[in-house]
Order: structure tokens, then sequence, then C-alpha cells
């Protein structure tokens, strides 16, 4: 019986953490929604759903349902789906949807806005990236790394002129 519980349990809990995997966007009756909930502020004749959770209309770009504050939809792109980068030796980039993102005046990696300079942001590889005075990692700024000379090396190494790093870590 205590088994049965357990299973029971277990199986709502998958179910309920699959839901926002299953949700997307519709338009019904003028309104947009993600999943059952109403997206704000969204213009229907205007929205498009650009997948990943990201969409899109004239005033506004949003990710899973919310608005991102301060990206300009007339120059908001994504990547391909398919756009991996090949890196040698089975390594793939994930597609750039996941990870960074710019517009002419802000960079985000996924939802979240990066003290970053846009003008001079460049995504390396392998979740590196760097502006003219940081480098990233998965979006968390590295201390201590010269951006002039940092270069992604490929299999989550990158290097500047210094030091050597593994996925973000200094190699010690």
């Amino acid at each position: 019986m205590l088994f049965l519980r357990k299973v029971s349990l277990l199986a709502v809990m998958i179910a309920w953490g699959m839901m926002g995997y299953a949700q997307r966007y519709e338009k019904d009756r003028g309104k947009v929604y993600f999943g059952n909930e109403l997206v704000m502020y969204a213009d229907a004749r205007s929205f498009v759903d650009l997948g990943c959770g990201y969409a899109k209309d004239r005033n506004n770009v949003y990710m899973n349902g919310r608005v991102l504050e301060n990206v300009d939809p007339s120059t908001f792109r994504l990547k391909e789906r398919g756009a991996w980068r090949h890196h040698g030796k089975n390594e793939m980039d994930p597609p750039t949807h996941r990870g960074y993102f710019k517009t002419n005046m802000n960079v985000y990696y996924g939802d979240r806005k990066l003290d970053a300079m846009a003008s001079s942001f460049e995504e390396l590889g392998g979740g590196y990236a760097k502006d003219a005075f940081n480098v990233y990692y998965c979006g968390e700024k590295m201390k201590g790394v010269m951006a002039s000379s940092f270069k992604y090396m490929g299999n989550g190494y990158g290097q500047d002129t210094f030091d050597a790093y593994y996925r973000g870590k200094k190699i010690e």
C-alpha cells in the first residue's frame, strides 16, 4: 500500500513538472494565451510564436508568456533551431536561443539581462561569450579573465594570455 502511494505521488509530480513543457502560445477571440494564462499586453494581430517559449508582437518580446523588458521586437531574432555549431571531436553547441541573444542595446542569457556591452558582444561557442571588457560562461561573468585575449578552444576549453579554463572554471 505504501509503495502504491509513493508510485502515485511520483507519477503526479512527473505529470505536474511536464505541464510546463507542453505549454504553447494560442490565439483565441483576439487574445493570446500561453498555456491557460492570458499573455498580458499581447497584440494578437501582430503576434508570432517563435518557438521554444519565445514569441513577439509589434510591441514586445515574450518568453514563456512574460514580457522581456527592454527587448526591441523589431531587432529580436532567434538563430534557426538547427543552427548548431560544430567545433570538432563530437562537440556541438546548443542553439543560441537557449543561451545568449542580444538586441541593439542589451545582452541576455535566457530571460536574464546581462551587464554586457551589446555593441562589442560576441558569442564564442561552448557557453562562452565576451564583450570588450568581460568574458561570460553560461551567462555568468568570469572573474580575472582577460577579454582582449580570450579564445574558445573547443571541447569546453578556453584560454586567455595567462590562464586556461574548462567549462568556465580556471584550471590550476
